[in-house]
């Protein structure tokens, strides 16, 4: 039990002595008596539903004195009226508790935290330069793609930039933007894994290989399908906005919309007037292509021959969703479901390394003017070398915790 439990517990269960107490003080002191010990001894005496006379020594001579109390029905009543009282207010008087507890709790929090925070920060350093030694063989060359990647993501948006063609433009563009989307997921998985955070890392692969499949979907449909993809940005935001009416418990209104709400309120009827109903859907963009009046992201990956979800998506998609699957197992501890841990973790680094080297690769391959072009073959060929080293260190040092993990537990 919390400290504020205990003294709203000890407060009500005080509560009719106090009561008593301050009737029976009033009758005393109106017959002389002040003595506190003698008036605790009495209330000890009424409380304990004791009957007959009470004597008290004081210590002096003479003879005793003899002194009637009586509790009239208005006394009672007064009693009675006073828990009343408390109980109606107890409410009150627990927030008021609560947040002074919670302003003493965050004063406490904010005087120690420079020096809580010196140490979270040098607690973390040493872990992240452990964790870095451990898997720097494999975590190195994928920050080696990165860096290339995003170089020759710079260097095809430049020359995209330049470019005087009409043909394949939007195509291009598309595949440009998804590229640079997909370095930074990258980013986001390296800081996740250096953090020691395998699990968060592998959901974030989950969004990598989406937008593998829609970059090879787009390059593959052109530029009609590379537009829609564009203008389906409004789709969105009209989710968005009807998503906020639904949480506010109202029915979507478009009198209700400031200016701008209304004029894209507007545009999305005009591109569902353009493109068809099927516009509206989440993949509504790539509906023409298909063929298809609700297609879903199993239909790009389809379209692209990639053929159904990999186990490893749908593993992923378990660390991205709240379900049991997602709770209970994770990358960050040998053993298996139910070990769990509620912070970082030096193992599990493979899995989202691994597959990150293989969609980084995957993706950027888009974004190389030709094949044909040695320069940029051979620059195709070493960010494959380096995927595969990847591969080949994370899978040997995650086999080596394992192994020191199973012999400190005797197996």
């Amino acid at each position: 039990m919390g400290k504020i439990e205990k003294k709203l517990e000890g407060m009500i269960s005080e509560l009719p002595r106090r009561l008593v107490r301050k009737k029976l003080k009033k009758k005393l002191r109106a017959e002389g008596v002040a003595d506190k010990a003698a008036i605790e001894a009495f209330v000890d005496h009424v409380m304990g539903d004791n009957e007959g006379s009470f004597v008290w020594d004081d210590g002096e001579e003479g003879p005793p004195r003899q002194i009637n109390i009586s509790f009239t029905e208005e006394d009672q009543n007064e009693i009675l009226e006073a828990m009343e009282r408390f109980t109606e207010e107890l409410p009150d008087v627990v927030d008021t508790a609560l947040q002074k507890t919670a302003k003493d709790v965050a004063k406490r929090l904010k005087d120690d935290w420079e020096w809580l925070k010196i140490d979270y920060m040098h607690e973390q350093a040493h872990f992240k330069d452990r964790l870095d030694q451990r898997w720097k063989k494999g975590l190195d060359p994928l920050r080696m793609m990165l860096v290339a990647a995003r170089e020759r993501g710079q260097d095809y948006a430049d020359r995209l930039g330049r470019s005087k063609a009409k043909k394949g433009i939007e195509t291009r563009m598309a595949v440009s933007a998804l590229h640079i989307r997909a370095c930074q997921t990258t980013l986001e998985i390296l800081t996740l894994i250096e953090n020691g955070l395998p699990d968060g890392s592998y959901a974030r692969w989950r969004t990598l290989y989406e937008l593998n499949v829609v970059a090879y979907f787009i390059h593959q449909a052109g530029d009609d399908t590379a537009s829609r993809y564009f203008a389906h940005d409004v789709v969105s935001m009209r989710t968005n906005i009807t998503n906020e009416f639904r949480f506010c418990g109202e029915i979507f209104d478009r009198d209700k919309l400031d200016e701008e709400g209304r004029e894209l309120e507007d545009e999305y009827h005009a591109l569902i007037a353009k493109f068809g109903k099927p516009f509206a859907s989440p993949y509504g963009w790539a509906a023409e292509y298909l063929g298809l009046k609700k297609p879903t992201f199993q239909d790009l990956e389809k379209a692209v021959d990639w053929g159904a979800l990999p186990p490893e998506y749908k593993m992923s998609s378990f660390k991205v969703h709240a379900g049991v699957a997602g709770t209970f197992r994770t990358l960050s501890t040998v053993g298996g479901p139910g070990h769990m841990i509620a912070g970082a973790s030096n193992y599990g680094m493979d899995t989202p390394a691994i597959l990150t080297a293989q969609s980084l690769l995957q993706i950027t391959v888009l974004v190389f003017k030709t094949p044909l072009d040695i320069e940029l073959a051979a620059q195709m060929q070493s960010l494959a070398l380096l995927r595969d080293r990847v591969s080949k260190h994370c899978n040997r040092i995650a086999e080596e915790i394992e192994l020191e993990e199973l012999a400190k537990l005797g197996v």
